[in-house]
């Protein structure tokens, strides 16, 4: 039964984030939602900023398994592009995890919970762009950069499809090629999946 409650929090604040923004997220207004005191939250969460945390640690715990199966290919090449073929694919699939750690815009001076979880997609990234780069197989330069580049493709493609945009697989394909053929070293740039 404990699960269960935990669980409906969850969803709960899930909702509110995704419909208003973190700030909608109240211990008040969530405990409303699922129909309970707000004392009974305090029972799974010490506090607003250890729900958010678990709101967005699901869908981080997601993305995850989905970009550390990427580490599965053979080559440093084959893993940076399963690796953003992985993270489209996350996007796709999980839409509403895919928002809750990405869309909503951060303010105020402390690290967020959001915020975390965005640097270690980015690390992971930045990762795979360095790990082709000490390959040989990405042209040198600054890794940060290019993950930065990487990142902002991939994301504006999430972007795209949960717009509806229709052919989303082609574009997804030329995107990355086009972009990948523009960094990957001469000699190699047989980068079919």
């Amino acid at each position: 039964m404990s699960d269960d409650i935990k669980n409906r929090i969850v969803h709960a604040a899930r909702g509110l984030y995704l419909e208003r923004g973190p700030e909608a997220v109240t211990m008040r207004a969530v405990a409303k939602r699922v129909g309970v005191t707000a004392t009974a939250l305090y029972r799974h969460f010490v506090d607003k900023e250890a729900l958010l945390t678990e709101v967005v640690g699901e869908g981080s715990r997601l993305l995850g398994s989905h970009l550390f199966r990427a580490l599965e290919a053979p080559t440093a090449l084959d893993r940076l592009r399963a690796t953003a073929m992985a993270y489209l694919d996350f996007a796709a699939a999980q839409p509403q995890a895919y928002r809750a750690l990405f869309d909503p815009v951060d303010a105020g001076g402390d690290v967020s919970p959001v915020q975390r979880q965005r640097g270690a997609v980015s690390r992971f990234l930045r990762d795979r762009v360095r790990e082709a780069m000490d390959a040989g197989v990405v042209a040198q330069g600054d890794p940060e950069g290019a993950a930065l580049t990487l990142w902002s493709l991939l994301h504006g493609l999430a972007s795209l499809h949960h717009a509806g945009i229709t052919r989303m697989e082609w574009l997804r394909e030329r995107a990355l090629t086009h972009l990948l053929d523009g960094i990957v070293v001469a000699g190699e740039r047989s980068i079919e999946a």
